[in-house]
């Protein structure tokens, strides 16, 4: 078994956990960015985590916020901006003079960047986009014959459901930061999900255990203080997300 067919398994060996870049190593390199990816990869990481959104003209992009004037130098909504709009785009200035010039990515070329050398966790983020960005990122991981090392995401019940209905292989995690945390698991569970992804504040040793019943990793965001991780580590999660993936070498 390969390192990404494991990790796409959504558990991890006992006494071990994955280690997800989260948006990249993004407290090294401007989140979200082929940059943020490459320093990833240098660190050895198991996945990378990214959001992803619609332009006005139906390319799904790269960026977490739904408004482009915290990461980019440009304004506005990212939904009301076509693809060559945003391609002009500084995405890495905000951050560093280092990075000036670093752009706005298309999941396209992410896929082509990262070539399965690591899982790829694909967030849906933004409300606006559910209904109408699912069956494109399912088309375009199939049409990158990408599908055994991208796993799909999303706080949006609807979301989610929508990619299971697009796709019924698609690899699934459900996003959870509200309490109780049992909803996650009726939902991945009946969705066929891998995982469960629930914020640090909601994992205790009793839902890793139900968890865990069900065949579901669990994978917790987001962590960068090293105790805390060490703390999430011997309850038997199953993988953590971090800004900061270089201090997975202290556990």
């Amino acid at each position: 078994m390969t390192a990404t067919t494991a990790t796409m398994r959504g558990r991890a060996a006992p006494g071990t956990c994955f280690r997800i870049a989260h948006r990249g190593a993004s407290g090294r390199a401007p989140e979200n960015t082929h940059a943020a990816f490459a320093a990833a990869l240098e660190l050895g990481v198991d996945a990378i985590e990214l959001d992803c959104q619609l332009t006005a003209d139906g390319v799904p992009v790269v960026i977490h916020d739904e408004t482009l004037e915290r990461t980019t130098s440009g304004i506005g909504p990212v939904g009301a901006q076509r693809w060559d709009e945003i391609a002009t785009l500084d995405a890495g200035g905000w951050r560093s003079a280092v990075f000036a010039g670093e752009g706005v990515p298309r999941l396209a070329d992410v896929l082509r960047q990262l070539a399965g050398r690591v899982v790829l966790n694909v967030e849906i983020k933004s409300a606006r986009d559910v209904g109408a960005i699912e069956r494109p990122l399912v088309d375009l991981v199939a049409a990158h014959d990408a599908g055994a090392w991208v796993i799909f995401s999303s706080f949006h019940e609807r979301a989610v459901r929508n990619v299971r209905a697009a796709s019924a292989d698609a690899a699934i995690g459900v996003l959870w930061d509200r309490r109780p945390a049992a909803g996650a698991l009726a939902l991945a569970e009946e969705l066929g999900a891998r995982c469960i992804v629930p914020s640090r504040r909601l994992v205790t040793p009793e839902l890793v255990a139900a968890a865990h019943a069900r065949d579901l990793g669990v994978w917790v965001w987001t962590v960068n203080d090293v105790a805390e991780m060490r703390r999430l580590a011997t309850i038997g999660i199953d993988a953590l997300f971090s800004d900061y993936p270089e201090r997975f070498a202290a556990l």
